[in-house]
């Protein structure tokens, strides 16, 4: 049995600020040196750096939430290595998955180096609570250590949760009634005879602990890493809420059929592993990037003797590009991301296989239930445009467009628009308040940083 989900969005409008400072590169800031137009500025540090006042500075936004509120005054100071840039805020949103949800966000810009040659790290934490009785915590990191040496990344999560599953792929409702994918009917499962369909969505408890992390050597050309990772998934108190083995005939869900037709326990299992990790990095932010690609491949390997439920492997594919479209304003962009999985060997259990809202900022599939699809293999892509349109605002306008097929035969479109607010220009950290509407859900989704 092998499904198939994918998701494609498609971003598009914005409105934005201009303002220079002191001149950039890939990887780190330089100082100014005497130009004729930011294309060659461009041509020279790459897009981020402008000509303003005869010399090549790095593009910022003439002001910020702080700076127009009056919280703060512009600086024209350099930025300084291990000067912490941080942002607390409260939270509010709502979204299909969590309901009305409340909570507060850090966001923490930091040079762990000198700032000419290391690039920007970021950490970003929050604890949030929510109408449907969830607890939802965690810690997301990409740290770039003095001169980019190295590149750690780290997904920390504890979460109270629950959620609506709705079996495997992406084909009309009921995705899979039961065990096999597409069925419309009962099925037969060992020891339970026919079992009844299920309609719908099928509600679960459950909690996770996730502990991710990847050290990432520079290894070539100042944009090529190569190192090992640490993965553990521990999934427990699951409860699924429509399960009734007394019934007759008997109510069984998909977890529960999936679990048991491949010798796992339906109550609690761990994903334990290690992986080798390929890298091109070239971005010039790690929080909010004008130019540079991003490009991964992961090959994780998860043996039962690490901890695992199953032995398994799983294979990872990444590309994030950001390309400019007015040297003179640098957020003027379009950038495209790409997500490809797929298990390799081995089995996973039920909550571990690739699903649409579970990647590392829980941004794929907006719009639609977190987990809605689900498969052995997820094929994702965005494209996101920047367009400036205002000159002293620091407030941006998004428009973006999803849709998503199993095996490219079933659409799933979902629409929305959304706004930016410009929170520190020197961190280049975005407030973003985006509305969804996908096929009978919306949500507004409340964050800080970028789409990706």
């Amino acid at each position: 049995m092998r499904a198939l989900t994918l998701s494609l969005f498609l971003v598009s409008g914005n409105l934005s600020v201009a303002r220079a400072q002191t001149a950039g590169t890939d990887g780190g800031v330089v100082g100014p040196e005497p130009c004729t137009s930011s294309d060659e500025c461009a041509a020279r540090h790459g897009r981020g750096s402008v000509c303003q006042e005869g010399l090549c500075q790095p593009y910022q936004d003439a002001t910020d939430l702080f700076i127009a509120v009056g919280l703060s005054e512009p600086s024209e100071v350099p930025p300084q290595p291990f000067k912490p840039f941080l942002s607390i805020l409260p939270v509010v949103g709502s979204n299909p998955t969590q309901g009305v949800l409340a909570g507060v966000a850090v966001i923490l810009g930091i040079y762990l180096g000198d700032p000419k040659t290391t690039t920007i790290s970021n950490v970003s934490a929050n604890i949030l609570y929510t109408t449907k009785n969830q607890f939802l915590s965690g810690i997301n990191s990409v740290l770039m250590l003095e001169n980019n040496e190295w590149q750690l990344q780290g997904d920390w999560r504890f979460l109270i949760f629950n959620q609506d599953t709705f079996g495997l792929g992406t084909g009309p409702t009921p995705v899979s009634t039961g065990f096999t994918p597409g069925a419309s009917t009962g099925f037969t499962l060992n020891g339970f005879g026919t079992t009844s369909a299920i309609e719908g969505a099928q509600p679960m408890d459950l909690n996770l602990l996730r502990i991710r992390e990847n050290f990432l050597k520079k290894a070539w050309l100042d944009s090529f890493y190569i190192g090992p990772g640490f993965s553990f998934d521990r999934y427990y108190a699951i409860h699924d809420k429509l399960l009734d083995l007394s019934a007759s005939p008997p109510v069984v869900t998909s977890h529960y059929a999936y679990s048991k037709a491949l010798g796992f326990n339906p109550a609690q299992y761990n994903i334990s592993g290690v992986s080798l990790n390929l890298l091109w990095d070239s971005r010039d932010s790690t929080i909010n990037p004008y130019r540079g690609h991003y490009g991964s491949i992961s090959y994780q390997w998860n043996p039962t003797w690490l901890g695992s439920a199953k032995d398994s492997s799983v294979l990872t594919l990444e590309y994030r590009g950001y390309f400019g479209l007015d040297p003179a304003i640098p957020r003027n962009l379009i950038a495209v991301w790409f997500l490809a999985q797929t298990t390799v060997t081995g089995q996973l259990p039920y909550l571990g296989l690739p699903a649409i809202g579970w990647d590392a900022k829980n941004r794929t599939g907006r719009g639609y239930v977190q987990g809605r699809f689900r498969g052995t293999a997820e094929l994702g892509g965005v494209v996101f445009a920047n367009v400036s349109t205002f000159s002293s605002a620091p407030v941006s306008y998004l428009g973006f467009f999803n849709q998503g097929s199993n095996l490219f035969d079933h659409l799933r479109p979902a629409g929305g628009v959304g706004l930016r607010f410009m929170m520190s220009r020197q961190s280049r950290t975005n407030i973003t308040l985006d509305f969804t509407v996908a096929d009978k859900t919306f949500g507004l989704y409340f964050g800080a940083g970028e789409a990706f």
